[in-house]
């Protein structure tokens, strides 16, 4: 879909074919033209006209309804936006591994792949990304026509307007320009985002946020990452770092006799609740060396006692960061997601306890835990969509 500028001839033409387009895809009911126009307000040979052109063009599907009408007659005739009319790609790089999916419009998982992000930094890693994703197109027998456009979320602090990686750790990127090296490869639009900005679109979207306007998404993998959604737009801040909060400082004596970082670049949060953070200090107090994380936590769980101190020391720095975010910015919820999350069921009551103890009522928020398995890929379909003036903004 074509997006007109203010003052051309068609611009009030596009800017109700966007409404119309955009009313199907959101939209509760299933309309019928005639509906249609008096939902939107516009003339029904307006409403008629637009809608002959999005079938024209493929967006939508006209389907006579299996019922009667209730008076009798002709059966009524729905509009059907065509998820499957485009596709997007997904792509999130996480400093352990990196995921690719095709997706239909409706965030429907097509195809999904997974590689290891570090064994692959050794390669050609653009090479390796290109060639995954066309492989993957060619299992399904997709065109290049027929891709929407691919969103690739990065972690660490990237410049969403330029496409520039301007500062990974996990995966040694300074000033990277991956929307350049991309596009060289493909015909279709591609966008760059955060991770965790792409990931919160998707919990806005289909996840344990949907229908909020103010949400905070806290994921702890290898590093620590933060989306921030306002009054349901992404917040990026001034040089595209707000939600860095793997920087926070959640204990200043710890912080003031310094700390050796796991990766090169890494916040203070990000060494006490991160992932190989984690599995550096059991390591240095067991004689175990092939732990990870996910095992560790495990262990807190069943009362090891060296597990159970790890942990609890990196429950206690996720609750103080918890309290700063929910007292700064008052959102409806806090959602956390990543590797952490599945040991939520053990440690959420305590982080909710801690939050209303330190915090008065009216700045508490419910801390919830991500129900998407693909946060990031599903919000890499959201901010295709946006961009293409399918959801509104």
């Amino acid at each position: 879909m074509s997006i007109l500028q203010s003052g051309t001839p068609n611009y009030l033409k596009t800017i109700n074919k966007r409404k119309v387009l955009q009313e199907i895809i959101e939209g509760d009911n299933l309309y019928s033209r005639a509906s249609l126009a008096k939902r939107l307000k516009l003339s029904k040979p307006t409403i008629s006209a637009l809608v002959d052109e999005l079938v024209e063009e493929g967006w939508i599907i006209e389907k006579e309804s299996k019922k009667a009408a209730k008076r009798g007659g002709r059966k009524p005739v729905h509009l059907v936006f065509d998820k499957q009319f485009k596709y997007t790609i997904g792509i999130d790089i996480g400093g352990t591994s990196t995921e690719l999916a095709i997706m239909d419009l409706d965030g429907g998982l097509i195809l999904h792949r997974k590689i290891d992000t570090q064994d692959g930094l050794k390669k050609d890693f653009i090479l390796l990304l290109v060639n995954e994703v066309n492989a993957m197109l060619e299992d399904k027998n997709i065109c290049h026509t027929k891709v929407l456009a691919l969103a690739i979320g990065a972690p660490g602090i990237t410049d969403s307007n330029q496409g520039i990686v301007m500062e990974a750790p996990s995966l040694g990127w300074l000033h990277y320009p991956l929307k350049r090296e991309m596009a060289e490869h493909f015909p279709f639009p591609i966008y760059i985002e955060n991770d965790v900005n792409m990931a919160v679109l998707g919990e806005c979207w289909k996840g344990a946020a949907k229908d909020k306007s103010h949400v905070v998404l806290i994921t702890i993998g290898t590093g620590v990452g933060c989306g921030i959604v306002i009054n349901g737009e992404l917040f990026r801040g001034g040089q595209y770092a707000a939600g860095e909060i793997g920087y926070m400082i959640t204990n200043k004596d710890q912080a003031s006799q310094g700390f050796e970082s796991v990766f090169e670049g890494y916040g203070f949060l990000e060494n006490q609740v991160g992932g190989p953070s984690i599995v550096k200090q059991y390591q240095s107090g067991s004689a175990t060396k092939k732990e990870n994380a996910e095992k560790i936590f495990q262990k807190a769980i069943e009362g090891e006692a060296l597990a159970a101190k790890i942990i609890n020391e990196a429950l206690d720095h996720l609750a103080v960061s918890l309290i700063n975010v929910a007292a700064l910015l008052n959102p409806e919820c806090i959602v956390l997601g990543g590797g952490i999350s599945k040991s939520g069921h053990w440690f959420l009551p305590k982080l909710q306890a801690r939050i209303e103890h330190y915090l008065p009522e009216q700045s508490r928020t419910t801390v919830m835990l991500t129900k998407l398995p693909y946060a990031s890929l599903l919000g890499a379909t959201v901010l295709c969509m946006k961009k293409h003036a399918l959801l509104s903004s």
